[in-house]
């Protein structure tokens, strides 16, 4: 009997870890949509030996069942083989979430995709206030990066915000390789995860703000395991930074892929990190950050989205951003008292418009 070839969605996302765990509710509400077609990422290739494939996070979710590239440094042989892979797949349905900030790249991809010979799109922000995050004009805030792509979407397509839409669907053998990690090193302390790596200079807080504040927290949180995550080339950033904790240390960095990082990040109590990567898996496993934003991207776009998260942004760069405030954070979420600490930083309390609950974000902003 010959084998019955199912329908395919092409959907196309470029980006790396945090690019991808923001679409996490557009591709549930994808798979829930067309569950019994072939599901097919189209995702670019990349440069950074810092950054991990939108791959390394979507295998084995069952949310896609394949992958092909879209290549970097793009040219007409390129243009080609590509052209030549999507027509093997024959997808009815290309659903758009690339990231394109002017309307040019996006009149180019509809063009390629329509000689690819998809007859139908989904998604396409031909409008620029489909391209950009939009401000509520009663608040003045900036939406999330995760609810402009579920705008993008509808009509066609419904996607939730709630929390069980960011779920990675992590295996039971997954987990096992971390709690093996974790446990004998950890000892059944609460953990306090940290990711001091930066792949852009402008989102880099300093190594020696990140010694500074291990030093500060150390005594005080003796009975606290530190956890670090981070690429393979900040494993010797991370040993060095390991040597300023008192307590155990459970050093992960370059050990383990970006699945079973956000699996050993969903066992710790608190997370500090830049914007980044590891901030976005973190968040996605119901894990409150303290997260550090400087002059790189618009408040609120990139934030950590979810309840419970303190986002400190000082528009002059991440580097104002003094050690001793996000110390206090620190403090008072191991002492149970993390609300206090946002009134007691005369913080403004940020609600989102998910479409679960109200998305609670304690944001600090420091001004010259």
């Amino acid at each position: 009997m010959p084998t019955i070839q199912k329908d395919t969605v092409l959907i196309f996302r470029l980006g790396s870890i945090g690019d991808t765990v923001v679409a996490l509710p557009c591709f549930h509400a994808i798979a829930r949509a067309f569950p019994r077609h072939r599901r097919v990422l189209l995702t670019n290739s990349l440069r950074s030996v810092r950054a991990s494939s939108a791959e390394s996070v979507l295998d084995g979710t069952g949310l896609i069942q394949e992958v092909i590239y879209y290549p970097a440094g793009f040219s007409i042989r390129l243009a080609v083989n590509l052209r030549r892979e999507i027509r093997r797949l024959d997808p009815q349905l290309l659903i758009y979430l690339a990231e394109r900030m002017r309307p040019a790249p996006v009149l180019r991809d509809l063009a390629f995709f329509k000689a690819a010979g998809i007859p139908r799109i989904v998604g396409v922000p031909w409008k620029r206030s489909l391209r950009a995050c939009r401000l509520d004009p009663v608040t003045g805030e900036l939406e999330y990066e995760a609810q402009r792509l579920a705008r993008n979407l509808m009509p066609a397509l419904l996607v939730s915000l709630s929390p069980d839409n960011w779920d990675l669907r992590l295996s039971a053998e997954e987990r096992a390789r971390v709690d093996a990690l974790i446990d004998p090193a950890a000892g059944g302390k609460p953990l306090l995860a940290i990711a001091p790596g930066a792949r852009l200079p402008a989102k880099d807080w300093g190594t020696s703000r990140w010694s500074a504040l291990l030093k500060s927290l150390a005594a005080e949180l003796h009975g606290v395991a530190l956890l670090i995550v981070g690429a393979p080339d900040e494993r010797s950033l991370c040993e060095d930074l390991a040597r300023q904790w008192a307590g155990p240390v459970v050093n992960l960095c370059g050990l383990i892929p970006p699945r079973e990082a956000a699996a050993a990040l969903g066992r710790c109590h608190l997370m500090v990190c830049h914007d980044s990567g590891p901030m976005h898996l973190a968040a996605a496993q119901g894990t409150r950050c303290v997260a550090l934003f400087g002059d790189y991207n618009r408040p609120r776009k990139w934030f950590p989205f979810g309840p419970g998260h303190h986002v400190l942004h000082d528009p002059r760069g991440v580097r104002e951003i003094c050690v001793e405030k996000v110390a206090g954070i620190v403090r008072s979420e191991f002492a149970g008292a993390g609300r206090a600490a946002v009134q007691e930083c005369g913080a403004v309390t940020y609600f989102g418009s998910g479409d679960s609950v109200p998305q609670r974000v304690g944001v600090h902003f420091q001004q010259p």
